[in-house]
């Protein structure tokens, strides 16, 4: 397998892809060039909480969270995200079942019952979201401007 396989060619092949993520879009949860994440091709429709890795139109790769499911189209949103998206099952290549939390603890997304609280919490509280993005941006930035110094 070369390092150019995309995640859908290398899903397509084995079925199953693990590595690490860039970006911050699923922060808290998912931690960039921490966590390694697990990903398997998926069959059938999914449901609302899971996290599918899909190939948006400006193919690129992202994995976000389900929050609301149609019968043609899901609405997805990243956990340290506002905005929201709309894909649809062609679009999807895999869906993440577990992560290596800084490489150490597994958390099986299918069996947590931590993780699963979480998620229904983190999408119950979306209506939130902005005031504690905003609030985050305020607390953080005087700290930003302590240790650019």
């Amino acid at each position: 397998m070369s390092e150019l396989d995309s995640i859908r060619d290398i899903l397509d092949k084995h079925g199953k892809y693990t590595g690490f993520t860039t970006g911050v879009s699923m922060q808290p949860m998912i931690h960039q060039g921490k966590d390694n994440i697990i990903v398997v091709k998926c069959d059938g429709k999914l449901k609302k909480y899971d996290i599918p890795v899909y190939i948006n139109a400006d193919g690129k790769t992202i994995m976000h969270r389900i929050v609301e499911v149609h019968d043609d189209h899901y609405i997805i949103v990243g956990d340290n995200c506002l905005a929201r998206e709309y894909v649809t099952d062609d679009m999807i290549c895999g869906k993440l079942v577990g992560y290596y939390h800084n490489g150490k603890k597994y958390i099986d997304l299918e069996t947590n019952k931590a993780y699963k609280l979480y998620s229904r919490i983190w999408v119950g509280l979306m209506p939130l979201r902005p005031m504690y993005m905003r609030l985050k941006h305020i607390v953080a930035k005087p700290f930003k401007a302590i240790f650019k110094k």
